[in-house]
């Protein structure tokens, strides 16, 4: 007898809810399987069959009898060798998928999942509800470190994911990076290029907003939730409903000169004019018609001078009362960091501690850095403790250390007085 091959390629056929999207996720779905046999000898045939994607090579001896079945993976040639051998002899793709995911081989997970997606439409919906069950359990579980190398290894492919987006909008809100959660909102609104997901994301971002407001008003910490909203202008996210919260804020600081600015031009908008109006009502009432508005100085502030770069400014800060380091203002960085090289010359003695790896959003895109806490930094007269700094690796002018981001300048109401070049802080 002919020495004959028989090929039995199993294959999923979705069927879902009726649409496999790029942003589906978590609904129920049924799979019908079937077989496809090819014989040499033989024209082709159809077995109906239970099984996953697992592409079997059967080879017949000279007897005609079949030996044991020798199971193969429809992935790259370089992940053969590092298939998880079952007692049956095999392994699904879905499989070796979560077993990647569970080794935290994150590169050859993301390498298997980029080869399916190119390769079988059906699967890879499959592997995107594991990716995702995976991610929720690190986010739940406060697994920062791997839940951050993960979600870049998947971003840095597709960083256009919306859901994966928001996900990570969601992780930094848990572990109470705000300004973070504003960048990443900003991205998402960026990818979000049809009305169905540009709903959700502007939804999401609202629902954040109204919590971090409530959250910061009940504590009446009216800097932070000031500074809040001046970050979410800078980031080009500001609505009329949130400047008019901007100047509640500020009413409540003490700060009428910038409430009845914010007020005043809010007189003839379409969701906010009336509100504006009573609040303006209310201000005015008892006070006399005021001049020309200008900015409120603030009240008690320490003045820490400034070195002019172009039209920025760099500010000095102390590490551990030894260390000075040049910092440019960048009031739209959500946190302060600093470049590995300049880092590694000031850590000699290992006081920073690391606090966990985490996604940045910069320039250049998404990537990771390590978060650490530094035991004493000092910022003019201030002296702050366990402050987190990040360490990032990427190149910056010769005459800067890093950026100064609202991670400190937050702690405190701040204004850049311009014409005599120096930082004016207050506590108040």
């Amino acid at each position: 007898m002919n020495t004959r091959f028989i090929v039995i390629v199993t294959f999923i056929l979705g069927l879902g809810s009726g649409w496999l999207g790029k942003t589906w996720l978590g609904s129920d779905q049924s799979a019908l399987f079937a077989t496809v046999s090819t014989d040499s000898a033989s024209s082709a045939g159809i077995q109906n069959s239970v099984s996953d994607s697992v592409i079997t090579l059967e080879s017949a001896n000279s007897n005609g009898d079949l030996p044991a079945t020798q199971n193969i993976l429809d992935i790259a040639p370089r992940q053969q060798s590092q298939l998880y051998e079952d007692k049956s002899g095999g392994i699904t793709i879905f499989d070796h998928f979560k077993n990647l995911l569970n080794d935290r081989l994150y590169f050859d997970a993301m390498t298997l999942y980029q080869d399916q997606g190119q390769l079988n439409s059906q699967t890879i919906a499959r592997l995107r509800r594991a990716l995702f069950d995976h991610l929720t359990t690190l986010s739940q579980t406060r697994n920062n470190t791997d839940f951050s190398e993960l979600i870049e290894s998947y971003l840095s492919i597709y960083y256009d994911d919306i859901d994966a987006l928001l996900l990570l909008a969601n992780f930094n809100k848990v572990n109470g990076s705000y300004f973070e959660v504003i960048d990443v909102y900003l991205l998402a609104k960026t990818y979000a290029y049809n009305d169905v997901d540009q709903q959700k994301v502007l939804s999401q971002f609202n629902d954040f907003v109204k919590e971090i407001d409530s959250f910061y008003t009940n504590q009446k910490n009216w800097v932070s939730l000031i500074n809040l909203y001046s970050h979410i202008n800078t980031a080009g996210l500001m609505t009329s409903p949130f400047q008019f919260q901007q100047a509640l804020a500020h009413l409540r600081s003490g700060d009428e000169y910038f409430a009845i600015e914010q007020f005043t031009q809010l007189l003839n908008d379409s969701l906010v004019g009336e509100s504006a109006a009573t609040a303006l009502n209310k201000l005015t009432a008892y006070t006399e018609a005021p001049g020309p508005i200008v900015s409120a100085p603030l009240d008690d502030s320490e003045a820490i001078p400034l070195q002019k770069l172009g039209n920025q400014y760099l500010v000095n800060l102390t590490i551990n009362r030894r260390d000075d380091i040049r910092l440019l203002i960048d009031t739209g960085a959500s946190m302060t960091t600093l470049s590995r090289a300049k880092f590694d010359s000031i850590n000699t003695s290992g006081e920073a501690v690391i606090q966990d790896r985490r996604v940045f959003r910069t320039a250049s895109g998404v990537i990771m850095g390590t978060v650490y806490s530094v035991p004493e930094l000092s910022l003019g007269p201030y002296r702050l403790t366990n402050t987190q700094i990040a360490v990032l690796d990427f190149d910056i002018d010769r005459e800067i250390d890093g950026l100064l981001g609202m991670n400190i300048l937050g702690q405190f109401r701040f204004q850049i007085d311009q014409e005599n070049t120096r930082l004016l802080l207050s506590r108040e």
